[in-house]
């Protein structure tokens, strides 16, 4: 694979309309924590009247053919390798490429703690946009942050221009479907469920029902991410390393076990005061998660194999309550600085 460029492009100023993000738990909690205002979690479209739209200026400074880093900063060898590592793993990764043929993908730094770490809007012809949280960069290691971005192109605008997406998704919205790990457990309304119509996000729901077309697509991307990360082990590329593949799995575990566990209000299992249901909602993102993860062993197709022994443990509550906490401090440390940013000319 060649190695990335490095040159100015024109400044382009990207809608801020959102089609979504997640993250390993999401941010609302953590406006609490921190004591300030700020947006819902849940990766809506944030509002111009309420300062929510900011003008983000794109300089590409960092490029691996159609996909850039606009604003990292060069000056750091820690935040160049990660951002050079992300564009070659996105480049070479074939569901991406085909996605976005001859379109360019910018990806551009924010420091952002009240938002979610990520988002993603598809512009046509004008190209994807990505914008992503300084601290995210700078504090998660490379699987997590690939991970990340798995979910923003195989959640939303991949899996919105699959062919017939609407048609056989239509048979999804608005039923309510039995989350796996939770079918013992005892609810008012007979099973626990998860139902597009009353989630945060209806997307996000219709992206973790097993076999449905969305999640599919999710699941797709990430598995052959987990399968360029675990080549280049074997390639011996510099800083590849097996940890990769099992920190990006446990990103989609903990992403679509958190979703389904809570039809997308993962709030609710934040370790966070007053959240007298947290310990009880991390102990269902625990069973629902070792669901996944057996589901997903299972139906490994067997050119991923090798892709198996990597797969991070069984989920324990006290695992989960240990990410989200995790989490929260890096946001925590995100309000400080962001030192992977740079915007000057």
């Amino acid at each position: 694979m060649s190695g990335p460029a490095v040159h100015p492009v024109n400044t382009v100023t990207p809608s801020r309309e959102l089609l979504s993000l997640q993250g390993k738990a999401g941010n609302a909690g953590v406006v609490q924590m921190l004591g300030e205002g700020g947006h819902s979690w849940a990766g809506r479209t944030a509002d111009p009247a309420s300062g929510g739209q900011r003008a983000v200026v794109q300089r590409s400074k960092l490029s691996h053919g159609n996909i850039s880093f606009t604003n990292v900063s060069l000056k750091y060898p820690e935040s160049q390798g990660k951002a050079t590592r992300v564009l070659e793993l996105l480049a070479g990764n074939t569901q991406v490429k085909s996605f976005l043929a001859d379109r360019s993908c910018r990806i551009t730094l924010e420091k952002r703690t009240t938002e979610t770490p990520a988002n993603v809007v598809d512009k046509g012809a004008e190209g994807v946009f990505v914008t992503l949280a300084s601290y995210y960069l700078e504090n998660y290691d490379i699987g997590y942050i690939v991970g990340m971005l798995c979910h923003e192109f195989g959640m939303h605008p991949m899996a919105q221009a699959a062919p017939n997406m609407q048609e056989e998704e239509g048979n999804f919205r608005g039923m309510p479907y039995p989350v796996p790990g939770l079918e013992g457990k005892d609810v008012p309304e007979g099973f626990a469920s998860m139902n597009s119509d009353t989630a945060q996000q209806a997307d996000h729901v219709l992206g973790v029902i097993p076999g449905s077309p969305r999640y599919t697509v999710y699941r797709d991307v990430t598995l052959e991410m987990a399968d360029q990360l675990l080549r280049d082990v074997h390639n011996e590329e510099d800083g590849a390393r097996e940890q990769d593949v099992t920190d990006l799995i446990d990103c989609f575990l903990m992403d679509v076990a958190s979703i389904a566990a809570t039809n997308d209000n993962r709030m609710r299992g934040m370790p966070l005061p007053r959240n007298n249901e947290g310990e009880t909602i991390r102990k269902d993102i625990a069973a629902v998660y070792n669901a996944y993860r057996a589901r997903l062993s299972t139906d490994m197709p067997l050119e991923r194999q090798t892709i198996r022994p990597l797969f991070p443990p069984e989920k324990t509550p006290e695992a989960v309550k240990a990410d989200f906490t995790t989490l929260l401090k890096r946001i925590a440390k995100g309000k400080l600085w962001a030192w992977s940013i740079d915007n000057g000319n």
